[in-house]
């Protein structure tokens, strides 16, 4: 799926860290060195043992609403996944899909474990970034941590604050798998592997929708451009796509289940928002005159 989301087609912009150059990165051995603020979220992520023929590794992952867990790593499909929380070790694991956009694998728990606090991104306020360095599933994981500033949210033209992504500081570009807690607890920022902060909240809405897609994302199965005076022309039809024998060349996409699609963008916004195969009513113009269709959208591969 072709997706701008830094900059501007779903609302999340990229704003320059105003965190002083001086920021250190700190280690420490265990959770009760670390700032008293972050120790809760730190000590409430899933270590996750990924094997694969002839590999084994061990990686952190931010435990979200609806027993599903994201990680940066890649994980295959075919990889066979365990998890591991204090008091319960090895339980099952599945794998549900991977968000290129913003580089996160999303797996389901084999066990119901509470979901971290979650809160907004604030507003240029100081915040704990906590990496997990784990060496195995039967050891406590080490820490690396610094105090770091998130960018501003932005506003769009409607007055709707959006969801932000941030650049991290050069500092910190060795963390893998952090995640930024505010002075409540509460986790605000999930670090990717393109060493952008996304929000939180952002990330746990994305990972819902790609599990109860089936692993992906909603496709209508065209490609298209931005129609002059609003709309997106249809430019191909896939083949073996919902919208064969429903959308042809030439045709107008107007809506999805009511909301206005303007830009190409908007649909495609639309789209990543939306899993896949859900029930789609589509209105388009044809010569000239409005049809509508009902379509099951497919997979955004």
């Amino acid at each position: 799926m072709a997706i701008a989301l830094v900059v501007g087609s779903i609302g999340l912009y990229v704003t320059r860290s105003t965190a002083p150059n001086n920021v250190t990165p700190h280690f420490a051995t265990s959770v009760s060195q670390l700032p008293p603020n972050s120790r809760i979220a730190a000590d409430h992520t899933v270590d996750l043992t990924i094997t694969t023929p002839g590999h084994v590794q061990v990686v952190a992952a931010m435990v979200l609403p609806h027993d599903l867990a994201v990680t940066t790593t890649r994980i295959g499909a075919n990889a066979l996944i365990t998890g591991s929380v204090p008091g319960h070790v090895n339980f099952p694991v599945k794998w549900v899909g991977r968000d290129q956009v913003m580089g996160f694998s999303i797996v389901q728990l084999g066990r119901h474990i509470a979901a971290l606090a979650m809160s907004a991104l604030p507003a240029s306020k100081w915040v704990v970034a906590v990496s997990p360095i784990l060496k195995s599933s039967t050891t406590p994981p080490q820490y690396a941590w610094a105090n770091t500033i998130l960018g501003d949210p932005k506003m769009d033209a409607t007055g709707v604050i959006s969801y932000l992504s941030t650049k991290s500081d050069a500092n910190l570009n060795g963390f893998v798998d952090a995640i930024a807690v505010n002075q409540d607890g509460q986790v605000v920022a999930v670090l990717s592997t393109k060493h952008l902060w996304y929000s939180s909240q952002f990330v746990a809405r994305i990972a819902y929708i790609v599990a109860t897609g089936r692993g992906c994302h909603a496709s209508l199965g065209i490609v298209g451009a931005t129609a002059q005076g609003g709309g997106v022309e249809v430019t191909r039809v896939i083949p073996k796509s919902p919208s064969q024998w429903r959308l042809a060349n030439g045709d107008v996409v107007t809506s999805i289940n009511g909301r206005t699609t303007e830009t190409f963008n908007a649909l495609d916004t639309q789209l990543y928002l939306t899993p896949a195969y859900t029930v789609a009513h589509v209105t388009f113009v044809r010569n000239s005159k409005v049809h509508h269709t009902v379509m099951v959208l497919a997979c955004a591969l």
